[in-house]
C-alpha cells in the first residue's frame, strides 16, 4: 500500500516529482525493498525455520514476529527516505502513517487477529481523505477506495478469514491512523 499511495500521490501532485527530482527511482527502490522485498524474505525465512506455518499466518500469534520485522524494515526505509523527502512532508506523513499502522498491527496481533488487508486499504483511504481535506478534490479516488474496501471486506468475511469486528476495526484503525498523522504532520 505505501507503494500505491506514493504512485497515486505523485499522480495527484506532479509538482512533487519536480521537488524530488532525480531521486524518484531511488525512492521507489527504497519503498519496494523496505515494504515488499525484505518483509517477504523475512517471512520466507520464518517459514523455513518453522516459526510460522504459512504466508497466511492464520493464528494471530504467528503474525507478531513478521509484523515486527516489517516495522523494522519500514523504519530502515524511512531512515533513508527522510532526507530525500525533506521537502515533501505529505509523502513523509504517508510513510510514517504506514509505519504506525504496522506497529499497531504488531501490538494488536499479540491478542487478536485484526485484518491486515483492511488496515492497509483503510490506510490508503485515510491518505486520500486527508489529501482531500488539505489540498484538493480527490473524490474519485475516495469513491474508488471505498468501493474496493467494501469488496475486500466482503471477500475477507466470505472466506471466513476474519469476523466482522476484525474487518471493520481494521478498516477504521488504518483510516484513522493515516488521517490523523497526515492532518497533524
Amino acid at each position: 500500500m505505501p507503494l500505491l499511495a506514493l504512485y497515486l500521490s505523485l499522480t495527484i501532485f506532479p509538482e512533487l516529482e519536480i521537488i524530488i527530482g532525480h531521486n524518484l527511482k531511488l525512492i521507489y527502490f527504497i519503498i519496494i525493498i523496505s515494504t515488499i522485498v525484505l518483509p517477504l524474505i523475512s517471512i520466507i525465512i520464518l517459514i523455513k525455520l518453522g516459526r510460522i506455518s504459512s504466508l497466511e499466518m492464520m493464528h494471530h500469534k504467528e503474525r507478531v514476529l513478521p509484523l515486527f520485522n516489517m516495522t523494522i524494515w519500514m523504519l530502515f526505509g524511512f531512515f533513508f527516505l527522510q532526507n530525500i523527502l525533506l521537502y515533501t512532508p505529505l509523502l513523509i506523513a504517508e510513510f510514517l502513517g504506514a509505519i504506525i499502522i504496522i506497529s499497531l498491527a504488531t501490538v494488536l496481533s499479540n491478542f487478536w487477529k485484526i485484518s491486515l488487508h483492511m488496515l492497509g486499504i483503510g490506510g490508503i483511504l485515510g491518505v486520500f481523505i486527508a489529501i482531500h481535506i488539505l489540498h484538493q478534490n480527490t473524490n474519485t479516488l475516495i469513491i474508488i477506495f471505498v468501493l474496493l474496501s467494501g469488496i475486500l471486506s466482503y471477500s475477507r468475511l466470505k472466506e471466513k478469514a476474519h469476523n466482522k469486528s476484525q474487518v471493520y476495526l481494521g478498516l477504521l484503525i488504518g483510516l484513522l491512523t493515516e488521517l490523523i498523522v497526515m492532518l497533524n504532520y
